[in-house]
């Protein structure tokens, strides 16, 4: 009996001192990891905005206060990560992982939530079998009543035809809306489901919130080198037109706007060029900004500008139109080439000698991204529209 007990001992110390580590390295498994950065406004802080994996929503990280992640994969492949925070629109980038190695993917660039606004964004990668996608109110209801989403760069949706769709939806209930996806197969059956990127849940929906207003107010004129203008004609716009009214006749405004930090007011009408003008709402509740200066449109003129803030991501943009013969110009926002102020953000262009009448024009953000212009003097389905007198 003590040589069977004996035995025993002698045999679980060599396991314990000789074969544990060589288990363990059995059970240890490699994996690919990826160190990403998520940027947001300035004076914004990223606490709280989760990293998920599109198709595997399971697998997630937290960003620190300084907008830094880190996730395990356990496989190699091309992964869509999926970035969702409660005071953030939604956001997504790709990345390459390789086992034993560390991927950094770009950074994800997260605009700060417009109140009565809401974007969702939804991938095949969720949803292999889906043909398309639609976001179903459940409370508060919409009198719309379930959305279609989009893949064709349109209405939220950022890249066309990359299955990943967009909707954006404005002048909903500040709050907390309830949700859920419909997706449809290619036979035509629908499956509704929640959001697997939710931002949070309630009442076993899906839910994301809807910004109220933190509204300060900016007073101030406008004048011109014109005489006996009635100024009611000039739209005064900001956050990509999201905001917007009239002047009165006399040139004067008392305009709602909302953040803290720095925004921009764009003056738009068919006889004055277009003239952005940044403000800073960090310290005041109401900014007294005092007279702005137009300039009225001269013969063969056309200027454009585009405010990089209104866009999550803008690399060397550039416009192109019938005017470019649709070639690719470059915006400038370095004191030349129209642009007033260098440095603020604000890209310009003004071109001379072209024909009088209404051209066709729109932005180029990325070099795979076109937009049309957010403040438009108007536009059909695909391009903005100017006047050039």
């Amino acid at each position: 009996m003590k040589k069977t007990v004996l035995a025993l001992f002698l045999l679980l110390a060599t396991i314990t001192f000789t074969g544990c580590s060589s288990i363990q390295e059995r059970i240890a498994q490699p994996v690919a990891t990826v160190s990403g950065k998520v940027v947001v406004p300035a004076g914004q802080v990223p606490t709280g905005i989760k990293i998920t994996v599109a198709g595997d929503s399971s697998k997630y990280a937290y960003v620190n206060s300084y907008g830094y992640y880190n996730l395990e994969l356990t496989e190699s492949g091309k992964y869509l990560l999926m970035a969702r925070g409660e005071n953030f629109d939604p956001a997504f980038v790709w990345v390459d992982a390789v086992i034993e190695e560390t991927a950094k993917p770009a950074d994800i660039s997260m605009s700060q939530k417009i109140t009565g606004e809401a974007l969702w964004i939804v991938s095949l990668i969720d949803f292999p079998d889906a043909k398309s996608f639609s976001i179903k109110p459940v409370s508060p209801t919409w009198t719309q009543g379930t959305v279609e989403m989009n893949d064709n760069g349109l209405n939220g949706d950022i890249l066309a035809n990359d299955g990943i769709f967009g909707l954006r939806m404005t002048n909903i209930t500040s709050g907390y809306q309830q949700y859920k996806i419909v997706w449809t197969d290619i036979d035509g059956k629908t499956n509704t489901v929640n959001d697997p990127h939710a931002e949070s849940t309630y009442n076993k929906n899906s839910t994301i919130y809807i910004p109220e207003a933190a509204v300060k107010q900016v007073k101030g004129s406008v004048t011109s080198d014109l005489t006996g203008v009635n100024y009611s004609e000039v739209k005064l716009a900001t956050k990509k037109g999201s905001r917007s009214t009239q002047l009165n006749s006399d040139g004067s405004y008392v305009f709602a706007m909302e953040g803290s930090g720095r925004e921009y007011l764009v003056f738009r009408s068919e006889n004055f060029h277009i003239k952005v003008v940044p403000v800073d709402l960090s310290s005041v509740n109401v900014l007294e900004l005092g007279q702005t200066t137009l300039a009225s449109k001269q013969s063969g003129e056309l200027r454009v500008m585009l405010v990089a803030s209104d866009f999550a991501k803008c690399e060397n943009p550039t416009v192109v139109g019938d005017f470019t013969n649709w070639q690719p110009q470059q915006l400038f926002d370095d004191g030349t080439y129209g642009d007033e102020t260098a440095g603020d953000g604000v890209y310009t262009r003004t071109f001379t000698g072209i024909g009088a009448g209404y051209h066709q024009y729109a932005f180029n953000i990325t070099e795979s991204n076109q937009v049309k212009d957010p403040y438009q003097e108007s536009g059909d389905s695909a391009y903005s529209i100017i006047q050039v007198k």
